[in-house]
C-alpha cells in the first residue's frame, strides 16, 4: 500500500461513519455527566451516563422504523433491568440467584433474532453495572437510566431523519471495497508467481466478506418503507444500486476458468501481464468510485475510461492476432467479462437506471420481502438441549453461578463485578469465537492497563486525566465495530483513569482488572466443553447444506429463463452464495477446535474448493446470453446431481476427462458442463476422503 493510499485510508476514517458516531456518541455520553456534576448530582451524572454509555451500544446501522423500534425496546429492558437487580442487592443470595435468571432469560433473547439477542447481552452488562455501582435509591437511579437512555436516542434518530440513508451509503461503500479487494485477488489468478491454491483460499474468504457486505444493504434498504417505496426517488436509486452491485459481483466471479490451464495456454506473450493490468485499473476504479459513492450525486471518474485503461486493453486485442484459436477464444472471454464490469461501473458512477419499462417489469416481478433474512422464530423449538441458543443461555447462566460462588471465596472487592462482564463479552456458543473474544480482550486489557499506567505516573492532574479518558472513550467508540482488541485498548486506560481520578487506589484498581479478566476468560474457556456447540460436528450437514443449494442453482441456471420468475432465479442464487459462505465460517471456525487434528483438512478445503468453482461456473452459464436448455446434456447434469448428492460412481460409469484444451477452448454450455462434471467427480472425491 502507497502513502497515497494509507493517506486515503486515514482520511476515509475521520471523515467517515465509524468515526463520526463515535464523535457524535461520545459527546452524547459525556455531556450530561459533565453537566449533572457541575450542578452537584453525582447520582445523575452517573446513572444517566451509564444509562447513555451503555444503550449506545444496541445503536447498530439501520432505517428508521427499525432504530425507533430498537430504541423503545432497549429502554425498557434497561430500566426494568435496572429496577429488578438495584431493588435486591442487600442480599447476595438473591442477587445471585436474579442474576443467573437473567443471564439465562437474556441469552435466549437470541431466539428472536441478532438485534433482540444484542438488546438482551446489553442488558446483562447492566446488571453487571448495577452491581458495580451499587445505587442507594433503586427507583431514582433506574430513573436516571432510563433518562440516559431516551436521551441518547433522541440525539440518534434525530441524526437520521436528518440524514435517513447515511448507513446505506456507507454500507454501498463498504461493499465497493471490499469487491474492488475481490478483483484484484482474480488479477492474481494471471500471476504465474503466485500458487493457484494459496489464491484460491482468500477469493473464497473474500466471497464471504462481499456476502456479509450485501447481506447488510439488503437488511438495511429491503426492510425500509420509506426507501422501497415507488414514489421515493433517492429510495429507488439506491435500490438500483444494489441491485447494481450484487450483479457486479456475479459479473466478477461469473468467468471462473481453470487457471492453471490458463496459464500453461498463455505463457508465451504479454496477455497474461495485459490482463492483469487491467483487472488491477478496474480494481482501483471501485476503489474511487467507493469513495464517492456514499452521495447521490453522479461521479464521473476517469480511472475506467482512461487512456492507461484503452491503451493496454488496445494492446491486448493486438496481441490477439499473434494468437492461435483456442488462446484467442480464452483472451476475448476475458475481454468480454471485463467489458461487462465497466458497463456496470458507469451506471453505478452515472447514477444511470435501468429503462423505466424495464425497471417496472423487474420491480413487479420481484417480491423483495423474500430476500430478507427473517428474525421471526419460536422460543418453544428453542426449549431443548437440541438447541444451540438453549446450550449456550445454560451454560452462561451456570458460568455466572461459578463466578458467584468463586468471588464470595475471594476478598470482597467493589471491582468484582468485572469478571460477570467479561464472562458477558468473551463468552460466546462457539469455541473458537471464544477463543478469539479471549486473546483479543487479553491483550487489549494488558495493552490498556500498559497505557494506563505511563499516563498516571507522568500525569498527576486529575482533570488532565479525565480528558485522556474522554479521548480514549472516543477511541473505543470509533473501533468498536472494527477492531475489538483495539477497543479494549482504548476502554482499559478510560476506566482506570475515570475511576482512579474520583476513587484513588489506582494499584488496586489495576490489580482487580487484570484479576477478574483473566478468571472471566479462563472460566468462559473451560465452558465452551459444557454443553459444547462444535462446529466440527455440523460439517457434513453443511455440506449437504451447500451442494443442494448449489444444485438448485444449477437447475435454474439451465432451465428457460421465461419458465421461471425473478424471485426463483435470484432466491436461488443468494441461497447457492449464502450456504456457501456459511460452510466456509463452519470450516475456519473447526479449524480451530480442539478436534481438529482428527479432521482431514485436506479433504475438506477440496470440498470447499470444487463447491466454489462450480457455482462460479454456474453463475456464468446463468449470465451467459447464448445459453439455450437444450445445450444441457440430460445424462452430464444426472451425473453432476449424483457426484454432488454423495453418490460416487464407478469408473466405468464417470465421465471421462476431456481433453481440457479443447474444453477451455469452447464455451458453451456444454463445455462448461462437462467442466462442472469433472469437478463434481473432483468433489465427490475429496467428501469421500473427508467423511471417512
Amino acid at each position: 500500500m502507497g502513502k497515497n493510499s494509507i493517506g486515503s485510508t486515514i482520511t476515509y476514517f475521520f471523515l467517515g461513519e465509524y468515526f463520526s458516531d463515535a464523535l457524535r456518541t461520545t459527546i452524547t455520553v459525556v455531556l450530561p455527566i459533565i453537566l449533572f456534576f457541575y450542578l452537584g448530582n453525582p447520582e445523575a451524572a452517573k446513572g444517566i451516563g451509564v444509562g447513555a454509555l451503555l444503550i449506545s451500544l444496541t445503536d447498530l446501522p439501520d432505517n428508521r422504523l427499525n432504530k425507533l423500534k430498537t430504541a423503545l425496546s432497549s429502554i425498557i429492558v434497561f430500566f426494568c433491568t435496572t429496577l429488578v437487580v438495584s431493588s435486591i442487592l442487600y442480599s447476595q443470595y438473591l442477587t445471585a440467584v436474579i442474576v443467573v435468571i437473567a443471564a439465562f432469560s437474556c441469552s435466549m433473547f437470541a431466539v428472536y433474532g441478532q438485534k433482540l439477542s444484542l438488546i438482551g447481552t446489553m442488558a446483562l452488562i447492566v446488571c453487571t453495572f448495577v452491581m458495580g455501582l451499587h445505587p442507594a435509591r433503586p427507583l431514582y437511579f433506574s430513573s436516571y437510566i432510563f433518562l440516559g437512555g431516551v436521551w441518547y436516542y433522541v440525539i440518534s434518530l434525530i441524526q437520521i431523519l436528518i440524514r435517513p440513508y447515511r448507513s446505506l451509503h456507507h454500507a454501498i461503500f463498504e461493499c465497493l471495497m471490499s469487491s474492488a479487494v475481490f478483483l484484484n485477488a482474480k488479477a492474481k489468478n494471471y500471476d504465474v508467481d503466485i500458487p493457484l491454491d494459496l489464491q484460491q483460499k482468500e477469493a473464497i474468504k473474500l466471497h464471504i466478506k462481499v456476502n456479509q457486505k450485501h447481506e447488510l444493504i439488503r437488511n438495511l434498504l429491503l426492510t425500509d418503507k420509506y426507501a422501497m417505496n415507488p414514489d421515493n426517488p433517492k429510495g429507488q436509486l439506491l435500490l438500483e444500486r444494489a441491485r447494481l452491485l450484487i450483479d457486479l459481483y456475479e459479473q466478477l466471479n461469473a468467468v471462473h476458468y481453470d487457471y492453471a490451464l490458463v496459464r500453461n495456454t498463455l505463457a508465451t506473450g504479454p496477455s497474461l501481464k495485459l490482463i492483469a493490468n487491467l483487472i488491477e485499473l478496474l480494481a482501483k476504479e471501485l476503489e474511487e468510485l467507493g469513495r464517492h459513492v456514499r452521495s447521490a450525486k453522479a461521479y464521473k471518474g476517469e480511472v475506467a475510461t482512461n487512456i492507461e485503461y484503452y491503451q493496454k486493453r488496445l494492446m491486448l486485442l493486438q496481441e490477439m492476432e499473434r494468437l492461435n484459436e483456442s488462446q484467442r477464444k480464452i483472451v476475448l472471454k476475458v475481454v468480454s467479462n471485463m467489458n461487462d464490469i465497466v458497463r456496470i461501473i458507469e451506471m453505478i458512477r452515472g447514477n444511470e437506471r435501468t429503462p423505466e419499462k424495464d425497471l417496472q417489469e423487474l420491480s413487479g416481478a420481484i417480491s423483495y420481502p423474500l430476500f430478507i433474512t427473517g428474525d421471526r422464530f419460536s422460543i418453544k423449538e428453542h426449549l431443548s438441549l437440541k438447541s444451540p441458543i438453549f446450550r449456550f443461555s445454560l451454560r452462561l447462566a451456570i458460568c455466572f453461578l461459578f463466578g458467584f460462588l468463586l468471588i464470595w471465596q475471594l476478598e470482597p472487592s467493589k471491582y468484582s463485578y468485572w469478571l460477570f462482564l467479561t464472562l458477558v463479552i468473551v463468552a460466546r456458543p462457539k469455541f473458537s469465537i471464544t477463543w478469539k473474544r479471549n486473546l483479543q480482550r487479553l491483550k487489549g486489557s494488558l495493552g490498556g492497563i500498559v497505557i494506563g499506567l505511563v499516563m498516571i505516573y507522568f500525569i498527576k492532574n486529575p482533570a488532565v486525566l479525565l480528558s485522556f479518558s474522554v479521548i480514549f472513550l472516543l477511541g473505543f467508540y470509533a473501533f468498536n465495530r472494527l477492531n475489538y482488541t483495539v477497543s479494549v485498548l482504548f476502554i482499559t486506560p478510560a476506566v482506570i483513569l475515570t475511576l482512579g481520578s474520583y476513587q484513588g487506589h489506582f494499584d488496586h484498581i489495576v490489580h482487580d482488572r487484570i484479576l477478574f479478566t483473566v478468571l472471566g476468560c479462563v472460566i468462559a474457556i473451560l465452558a465452551t466443553y459444557l454443553f459444547p456447540i462444535w462446529d466440527s460436528r455440523q460439517l457434513k450437514e453443511k455440506i449437504n447444506k451447500a451442494t443442494k443449494d448449489c444444485l438448485q442453482y444449477l437447475k435454474v441456471a439451465i432451465e428457460r429463463k421465461e419458465n421461471l420468475s425473478e424471485n426463483i432465479s435470484r432466491m436461488a442464487r443468494k441461497d447457492a452464495n449464502l450456504s456457501l459462505s456459511a460452510l466456509s465460517e463452519a470450516i475456519e471456525s473447526a479449524s480451530q477446535e480442539p478436534m481438529r487434528k482428527h479432521i482431514d483438512f485436506n479433504a475438506l478445503y477440496g470440498v470447499q474448493s470444487t463447491i466454489y468453482q462450480i457455482n462460479a461456473i454456474i453463475t456464468s452459464i446463468y449470465l451467459s446470453l447464448n445459453h439455450k436448455p437444450e445445450q444441457a446434456d440430460p445424462v452430464v447434469v444426472s451425473q453432476i446431481e449424483n457426484n454432488l448428492s454423495g453418490v460416487v460412481a464407478s469408473p466405468d460409469h464417470s465421465i471421462s476427462k476431456l481433453d481440457e484444451m479443447e474444453l477451455e477452448s469452447d464455451h458453451s454450455t456444454k463445455q462448461k458442463l462437462a467442466h462442472i462434471a469433472v469437478l463434481s467427480m473432483e468433489f465427490s472425491w475429496f467428501n469421500a476422503a473427508f467423511r471417512a
